[in-house]
């Protein structure tokens, strides 16, 4: 039997990323009295919930955390740039999966292995080991790979060049045919990245594919 997922090696990600405090808030950074939430008062009430924005098959649904800010986006990038896996408890709250989904499993959007050798980790993978154990949803690192070490998108503007940038680089594992799946990312912009994800899976044979990700610009 093809085994979606291994049990030691997932919870591993969980065990990396479990660190102690929070003692400074984690948007200012600032010695404040923190919450449960990981936010001092003064940041808890700037940050904005996101309206879930439009999407394009091959997505079947989406959810967004926060609104984009420059203090959300700094946040970000100390935890997928700068290592600090501790942001993957503190993002994850923001983090949702609709029960209508029906979810059978929950799949980080893939890191060539390459880019994850040498940041030592990969985010997404956090993310959703932490989403797993708090929708109590099985994810797998092994459904879909990126097999093309392409450049980050993050310095495409044109959504066009990202389209062309990602196309090609991804590979989903036949076992997810008729399977539901919920993507999990950090930042959807223009969906050039999750939407070939998306299609690279239905056309393994994925029944539904969603998306769940912590922040997206106001649309």
């Amino acid at each position: 039997m093809h085994r979606l997922f291994n049990k030691q090696e997932d919870s591993d990600f969980l065990a990396d990323a479990l660190m102690p405090g929070p003692y400074r808030c984690y948007l200012c950074e600032e010695e404040d009295v923190i919450g449960g939430d990981g936010l001092c008062s003064e940041c808890r009430a700037k940050i904005r919930y996101c309206p879930n924005p439009s999407y394009l098959a091959p997505l079947d649904g989406i959810t967004i955390g926060l609104q984009y800010s420059e203090e959300l986006s700094a946040a970000i990038m100390r935890f997928k740039k700068y290592g600090q896996r501790e942001y993957a408890d503190f993002f994850t709250q923001f983090l949702s999966v609709p029960a209508e989904w029906n979810a059978e499993y929950l799949v980080p959007v893939p890191m060539h292995p390459l880019r994850k050798w040498q940041r030592e980790f990969n985010h997404t993978e956090l993310l959703a080991a932490y989403l797993s154990r708090s929708v109590n949803i099985p994810f797998s690192t092994r459904l879909l790979i990126k097999t093309k070490l392409s450049p980050e998108q993050k310095g495409i503007v044109d959504p066009a060049e990202r389209r062309r940038n990602i196309r090609g680089s991804f590979c989903a594992d036949p076992v997810v045919k008729g399977r539901r799946l919920g993507l999990v990312d950090d930042v959807f912009t223009t969906g050039a990245t999750v939407y070939e994800c998306a299609k690279v899976l239905k056309q393994a044979g994925a029944a539904k594919v969603y998306l769940s990700a912590v922040t997206s610009p106001a649309r």
